[in-house]
């Protein structure tokens, strides 16, 4: 693996210089070693300090030799750097308390990494997926997550350790990037650009004065990508040219900006109103500026008291000339004679407007202010109540996701240092979270669901989960016999055959993707539950337990019959028939040995077990006996005897297994579960669970059988009969 990195080296005398950054070649080792370190204060303590941290670094990788192992080395290094520091401390050449101290130092070698860190770093690591998009990790959080408070006796005190692929990219610098570039360009120019590149481009970012460590280190994959293209290299004069040009267009938009213009005017008017429109109000922004939503209030309540007391002086000299009018006995008569004369209440009404337009209509115009005034008051402190709950609600939301986000990062972290089991807690809990998301805008729903969706492929990923969303039909059944399904597979050194439930046999014709008949339903009708074959005799156990052998298209009956047998296997000339335990009976493999066309000499095959045979439902033989429970458990049998052979912990866990499959020359242990559409593979030596496949399409399975030459999977899902390539084969 080609293995590129630079690092960032101050080239102005202005730069404030606070800390160090160390790059150096592993040449015996085609890697690097690298540092990265500052302190918060600079006096002679700290400058002694990196330079402790320098010499330490050097020496790392002066002896990191063509034979050293990465792994131990680090740590041999790590140990007599934790020894170094806290000594230093312990004879007092330094005072310098270690939170000031902010350092990672690493191994790159070999497809590997090894970190370790202390204080607040930023350390992104981009892994480039087979799918070509990049998965983005800051490191040094998992360094905060599993170290304790530092202290001198062991500051750097957690590993980190991974492997590396081709177009994968680590980034360590004391500058937060991912706040002052956008995280898209930042990518962008990290996974795209050379380091070199890529250093220069980030080093733009910051004011030439601005101090900045940073080194850059990239496994080269040797592609091109639409960034880079876009990229293209130019000479000095001509970037001085570009340069000069850009400037001047930014000046001129300045200088138009200072001219009067209606456009301009416009531009900053809806400039303005974007602003404006933000997730907060300017009102909530100025309550949130001068003080509490209480003191806003008051401060209302004492304007709007202000203008209600002015709006009465201002009535109060009207209401004096309506009351001497009512102390007039003629006015009071007339209005006794309205109140009495009745006439309805549409009379009653006019009569009160009548009366009303006897009111001088400057005092009419006040009450009417006074009335707007308090439904604009009330209106106003309702807009800002629900405006600041609104607000209080965001801001929860944006908490929680950011929370959401962190989690789900972690767990990302965990899955690079195989970790699984910290892994599948995290994603689980994120998805608790989630749950709990309000989704009451498209927005948020649409989050969720991205949230979710997130988390999926990445516990598929844990799970060891390959989907096939279309699996390559080989033929169907009801292309030729309509209602017809698959009931049993088996391949041979010329055919694959396949038995239906209406009682026949078909070959497949692969040239036309067909599947042909090659015999007639039996006189008893016989159904094949199970299949098996050696050196091309085939074997079959029908729904009621009697075995067949099937030769050149004629099914015959094989003279033995049990209607407790649940699944058969020929091996070495003898064919093994499975019984599980029933009704009072003990589970047991029966053994028949072959003589000529018949089977004779029935034997109990095993002699020794623990396990129970209450819902065995399949086996397999390759010298040894695997027995298949119906919970995915299987029990392995050496001689007759059980030998404490285990399978691997699957997700989802196995609830319904109902067939398995190995051979002589098979290093794997396949296993079939129709209820969750998957096909589950072990490690025949170690146990350990492989890779699953899984499928929409595979509705119905009924049977498999694979050929592992041809790195290929059979499976027989109702009337189909599915191919999928092997990607666990090496």
């Amino acid at each position: 693996m080609n293995i590129k990195a630079s690092r960032y080296e101050p080239t102005s005398p202005e730069e404030k210089i606070r800390g160090t950054s160390v790059l150096l070649p592993v040449s015996d080792r085609g890697g690097f070693v690298f540092m990265v370190a500052y302190t918060k204060k600079e006096n002679d303590d700290t400058e002694l300090l990196l330079e402790t941290l320098i010499d330490q670094t050097h020496r790392l990788a002066s002896s990191f030799g063509k034979e050293s192992n990465p792994q131990h080395r680090f740590e041999q290094f790590l140990g007599a750097l934790n020894e170094t520091l806290s000594e230093n401390v312990r004879e007092g050449r330094w005072s310098v308390p270690i939170d000031q101290l902010h350092a990672m130092v690493g191994i790159i070698s070999g497809g590997q990494m090894f970190l370790s860190g202390t204080g607040e770093l930023t350390a992104l690591f981009l892994h480039k997926k087979p799918s070509q998009r990049y998965q983005i990790f800051n490191l040094f959080r998992g360094i905060q997550t599993e170290q304790s408070l530092p202290t001198w006796e062991k500051p750097f005190a957690v590993v980190l350790d991974g492997d590396l692929h081709n177009g994968d990219v680590f980034c360590v610098s004391d500058k937060d990037l991912q706040t002052t570039i956008e995280p898209d360009e930042l990518n962008g120019i990290l996974s795209s650009l050379p380091p070199v590149s890529a250093v220069e481009k980030i080093r733009q970012y910051f004011s030439h004065k601005e101090a900045l460590l940073l080194v850059v280190i990239k496994m080269d994959d040797q592609t091109n990508n639409s960034y880079a293209a876009s990229t293209h290299a130019v000479t000095r004069a001509d970037k001085s040219v570009d340069e000069l040009m850009d400037t001047q267009a930014t000046t001129d938009r300045f200088l138009e900006d200072q001219s009067p213009s209606i456009s301009t005017a416009i531009r900053r008017v809806t400039q303005w109103i974007k602003v404006k429109t933000q997730s907060k109000s300017r009102v909530l922004r100025d309550i949130n500026t001068n003080g509490s939503f209480a003191t806003t209030l008051r401060r209302i309540g004492r304007s709007a008291l202000r203008v209600l007391l002015f709006l009465a002086k201002r009535s109060m000299k009207h209401a004096k000339q309506a009351f001497h009018a009512l102390r007039k006995k003629e006015t009071r008569d007339h209005i006794k004679r309205q109140v009495l004369s009745g006439g309805g209440a549409k009379n009653r009404v006019q009569s009160i407007l009548h009366s009303t337009k006897q009111i001088p209509r400057s005092t009419q115009f006040l009450v009417i202010g006074i009335i707007a005034a308090v439904i604009i008051l009330a209106f106003g402190v309702t807009t800002i109540s629900k405006s600041q709950a609104r607000s209080a609600e965001e801001d929860l939301y944006q908490k929680s996701l950011a929370t959401i986000e962190d989690t789900i990062e972690r767990a990302s972290s965990a899955v690079i240092y195989k970790d699984e089991d910290q892994a599948r807690t995290l994603f689980l809990n994120a998805q608790t979270l989630i749950e709990n998301l309000p989704i009451n805008t498209p927005e948020r729903a649409e989050k969720s669901v991205e949230l979710i969706t997130d988390i999926q492929s990445a516990m598929d990923d844990i799970r060891h989960l390959v989907t096939i969303p279309n699996p390559p039909l080989l033929a169907d059944l009801a292309t030729v016999t309509d209602g017809v399904f698959g009931n049993a597979i088996v391949q041979t050194s010329n055919s694959l055959y396949t038995f239906a439930s209406d009682g026949r046999v078909y070959t497949l014709n692969r040239s036309q993707k067909t599947f042909e008949a090659i015999s007639e339903t039996t006189e008893s009708g016989s159904v094949a539950r199970e299949v098996t074959q050696e050196d091309d005799k085939i074997y079959l156990l029908d729904t009621i337990g009697e075995i067949y052998s099937v030769t050149s298209g004629e099914v015959n009956s094989a003279g033995l019959i049990d209607t407790s047998w649940v699944d058969l296997q020929a091996y070495a000339d003898r064919l093994y028939l499975l019984r599980p335990s029933l009704n009072g009976q003990e589970g047991q493999v029966v053994r028949y040995t072959r003589n000529g066309s018949d089977f004779t000499s029935e034997s109990n095959w095993i002699t020794s077990r623990t396990v129970s045979f209450d819902n065995a439902v399949s086996l397999t033989i390759d010298g040894t006996v695997y027995v298949l429970m119906k919970n995915g458990s299987i029990s392995r049998f050496t001689s007759g005897s059980e030998d404490g052979w285990s399978a691997g912990t699957v997700e989802p866990r196995i609830t319904n297994a109902t067939d398995i499959w190995t051979g002589p020359d098979s290093s794997y242990i396949y296993v079939l579960e129709p209820d969750s559409q998957r096909l589950i593979v072990f490690d025949k030596a170690s146990g350990e669970f492989l890779v699953q496949y899984s499928s929409s399409a595979f509705t119905n399975l009924s049977d498999f059988t694979v050929d592992e030459s041809d790195y290929t999977i059979y499976l027989l899902s109702g009337s189909k009969l599915y191919s999928i390539a092997t990607s666990h084969i090496q």
